[in-house]
This record gives C-alpha cells, structure tokens and sequence, in this order.
C-alpha cells in the first residue's frame, strides 16, 4: 500500500496515510479534526519488500573482487589442466 501526505488547512499539520492507489478517503486531521488536503510529493516512498528484487542482489566491491579472483583462478586450472599430458605414454597406468 502506498503511503501519501496530507496537511491540515485550518493548523497546517502534516501527517501520513495508508491506503489504496483507488481509495479517495476523507482524512481529518489528528490535532484538530479538520479536512486534510493530499500533498503532491515528488520523490514518493517507494520501496520493495519481500525476497529476489534485483536492488537486493547488488553486491559489495568486495564481495565482487573475490568472486572474481575466484573464477580467474578456475579458469586458469581448466585452462591448465590439459597441458600436463602430451603423449598417451605420459599417462602412467
């Protein structure tokens, strides 16, 4: 549910709401009791909750420099590994 801004026009006090983007719900003020009007709020809170988001897959510099290293190492034992046999009777038995 997003959250929007209401301020009160007779005490001018800012206060938060719950509800549905559909809703058009009539809210008083909780000082006063007076209408609150919505407030236009150009960087809203937007957040995503729950698991497997991309924002929550980023890594840190380091975990990506030792993921790296790692798979460097790999490729070089992969790379590696054939070079030590050249010749079928190299292959002890």
């Amino acid at each position: 549910m997003p959250t929007y801004e209401y301020k009160c026009s007779n005490c001018e006090n800012e206060q938060e709401e719950v509800h549905g983007m559909l809703v058009s719900p009539v809210i008083t003020c909780n000082e006063c009791g007076s209408l609150c009007e919505k407030q236009f709020v150009p960087n809203g809170n937007f957040i995503l909750k729950g698991n497997n988001w991309p924002s929550r897959d980023f890594k840190t510099k380091k975990e990506m420099n030792a993921k790296s290293s790692r798979m460097k190492t790999k490729m070089e034992e992969r790379t590696n590994a054939g070079e030590g046999v050249t010749k079928l009777s190299d292959i002890k038995k």
